[in-house]
């Protein structure tokens, strides 16, 4: 949210959930905030599962490492990918540390 609202771009294609892009609009109603997908047919960011996590639950997970989820390494290795392209992205932008 804080590179939207600092950079001097106008417009951005923000893929995240509902809430947040309602925040940023908020924070920069100056901006224009497109949402991907756009007519949220899908409803991919509003997911309802992701709403059922909490800092407790986080902690909890992080506390007892449960639960195990176990994959294929080859879809393991390309899950990271995207992960590991934000954060350089956040830190090339001053976001992370």
């Amino acid at each position: 949210m804080k590179f939207a609202v600092n950079d001097p771009c106008n417009e951005f294609i923000v893929a995240t959930e509902t809430g947040i892009l309602h925040q940023m609009q908020k924070d920069a109603p100056h901006k224009i905030f497109i949402p991907a997908p756009p007519n949220n047919a899908c409803a991919c960011n509003d997911c309802p599962h992701m709403k059922l996590n909490t800092l407790e639950k986080l902690y909890l997970c992080m506390e007892y490492e449960e639960p195990e989820i176990l994959m294929n390494e080859s879809l393991r290795a390309a899950a990271l990918k995207p992960i590991q392209r934000m954060l350089e992205i956040s830190k090339a932008a001053g976001l992370g540390g």
